[in-house]
């Protein structure tokens, strides 16, 4: 198999995993997996709104979901972490869905797509962008594009710093896609530079001096016949 074939295989197949997880945890505000090799096996963190609908009573989802993962996935010995996603409205893949889910409820793009950015960047992201394409008004297919503060869209910034999500809605006219783009609040931008400035300190020998003479300073007596 060529290196070409073998990156084709594995990207079908993180596809596929991904299809099948927010298939499993959707209902528990499913919000991306980070998936990485360690020495031991593989980790494998699950973002959610509620982890306690993903780990399941006395652990029987999360078992189910482990042996999943390993046998018709080929994860070796995969290691599941559930993490809770404090902020929803910060995690593009869990507002992409709730745009969706909207949409297929007979929400107005524009309506949706004002309001959840206005409820992302009060949230404090740094910037969003929410694009809605396909037949969201009538048999014609058109898009809708929403965009407020700063976002990175090329470079590493863009990959590694900005939470990126994807939802289809199932409409009556066909289907249409909703693409979120996030920027979170306080990301270390490569641009950005920040000077420490100390504050000046006098020499050692001058503090030294200052505390020997604070210490031999005495009050001055009163002179005698004074206040009498």
């Amino acid at each position: 198999m060529t290196v070409a074939r073998a990156f084709i295989k594995l990207g079908l197949k993180r596809v596929e995993l991904e299809e099948f997880l927010e298939k499993e945890l959707g209902q528990a505000g499913y919000g991306g997996a980070d998936i990485r090799r360690i020495p031991t096996g593989t980790r494998v963190a699950l973002y959610a709104e509620r982890p306690g609908m993903v780990i399941g009573r006395k652990g029987k989802s999360i078992k189910h979901l482990t042996d999943e993962l390993a046998q018709k996935y080929g994860l070796e010995n995969p290691q599941v972490e559930v993490v809770e996603v404090t902020k929803p409205e910060l995690c593009a893949p869990i507002m992409a869905k709730r745009i969706a889910f909207a949409l297929e409820r007979g929400i107005r793009a524009r309506r949706v797509g004002h309001s959840t950015l206005r409820r992302i960047m009060n949230a404090g992201a740094r910037g969003a962008e929410i694009i809605i394409s396909g037949r969201i008004a009538g048999e014609r297919t058109r898009s809708e594009r929403f965009y407020q503060g700063y976002l990175s869209k090329a470079g590493e910034p863009a990959e590694k710093l900005v939470s990126h999500g994807y939802a289809a809605a199932k409409l009556r006219p066909g289907i249409a896609g909703v693409k979120v783009n996030v920027m979170p609040p306080d990301v270390p931008l490569p641009d950005e530079i920040k000077l420490l400035v100390k504050e000046e300190t006098k020499p050692a020998e001058a503090q030294a001096e200052g505390k020997k003479g604070e210490q031999t300073k005495e009050e001055p007596k009163p002179e005698e016949g004074v206040g009498k």
